[in-house]
């Protein structure tokens, strides 16, 4: 408990959890791995419990027993656990994930990660699943030998699957390749998507790849009506109000991300979109002026949804739930690429509304 990291848990195109402290735990798999691959260099496997506060409470009191300052944390079990049973702040999901760094052939280096996504109270019986996973195998005629040990030659992850479909348990792959230049990188909606980039409606994905540099198109707006949130919309520089109005949208490409520029009629307004880190690890960081907005992109049937997980002030990190919201979606409609943009606050309404379609330019 007294060696830590952070991580973001997020199968490609589902809600990602919100990042994590993890803290090294002790447990039976740091004997069992090295026998089934004798090349790895290290093994790290830690815990990340919520609230956090607690977590770092846990952290602190693991180093006093670290200095000798107290024999042992034994005698608090029963107060840790009233404790966690009685605190239950945060999101009522979970998760767990499993990365792998190294290098390939050519001596690149790489990461592929594996995650698992449990909604709601589905977590709790994933420990148990394995039973079910060895009655069925037995069902299929593949019956394991006898004798108490660790299953993990007998289960693979394809049994395991067919039981996550039956619960709200979500996995994916994120493979993350290290290169030289950002010219030889993938789009950056890509990089966040991963697997999930290839289920994107094709038109989409053409507007985020490096090829297109302009699209234009026509659009709905359409502002609050209260009149702090008529003056928000004007200083970030939002359109006005009309139908039909043509949009023209202009994709600079930079070596710290996408510079869009927005253009309704003849009023402009940009923002910078950037690959997020630490803290906003997995997330589309979308900048305009000193605000910056944390976005996960959520893929459903034809759909990329941007859900605003985070927000900042010049750099200074703001409550969740003062931040703003709305039903904000990429979607396909006959070929053509189509946009519904709903900004709202907690405190102001609707600020503005707005959607189209946009074609490439040439």
């Amino acid at each position: 408990m007294t060696e830590t990291m952070r991580y973001t848990i997020c199968p490609p195109g589902h809600l990602p959890l919100s990042n994590r402290r993890f803290s090294l735990v002790d447990v039976p798999d740091l004997k069992i791995l090295p026998d089934l691959w004798p090349n790895l260099d290290s093994i790290w496997i830690g815990a990340g419990t919520v609230p956090e506060i607690l977590h770092r409470i846990l952290n602190g009191l693991a180093w006093l027993v670290r200095w000798r300052l107290i024999p042992s944390l034994t005698p608090f079990a029963s107060l840790f656990h009233w404790t966690m049973n009685l605190v239950r702040w945060g999101e009522h999901r979970g998760g767990m994930f499993i990365s792998i760094e190294g290098s390939d052939r050519e001596g690149q280096k790489q990461e592929r990660s594996w995650h698992l996504l449990a909604e709601g109270d589905a977590g709790p019986f994933i420990p148990s699943m394995g039973i079910e996973a060895i009655v069925r195998r037995i069902l299929d005629g593949k019956k394991p030998a006898s004798g108490a040990r660790a299953a993990t030659m007998d289960l693979e992850l394809d049994d395991y699957e067919r039981i996550f479909q039956n619960h709200t348990i979500y996995t994916g792959q994120c493979d993350s390749i290290k290169t030289n230049s950002s010219s030889e990188s993938p789009p950056l909606y890509q990089q966040l998507l991963g697997q999930a980039w290839n289920h994107l409606p094709q038109s989409l994905q053409t507007l985020h790849s490096k090829k297109i540099v302009k699209v234009a198109g026509v659009a709905q707006v359409e502002r609050g009506a209260s009149i702090v949130s008529r003056c928000v919309a004007t200083l970030v520089g939002f359109p006005k109000s009309g139908k039909n109005v043509p949009v023209q949208v202009v994709f600079q490409r930079e070596t710290n991300g996408e510079l869009w520029t927005r253009t309704f009629a003849k009023k402009s307004f940009s923002s910078l979109q950037m690959k997020g880190s630490g803290h906003s690890d997995r997330l589309l960081m979308e900048r305009f002026g000193p605000f910056t907005f944390g976005l996960a992109l959520v893929t459903t049937p034809g759909k990329l949804h941007l859900i605003v997980r985070s927000w900042t002030l010049f750099g200074i990190r703001l409550p969740a739930f003062l931040a703003p919201y709305g039903d904000s979606y990429e979607c396909d409609h006959d070929g053509r690429f189509c946009f519904h943009v709903e900004i709202k606050h907690i405190l102001t309404g609707l600020i503005v509304r707005y959607h189209g379609w946009l074609v490439p330019n040439v």
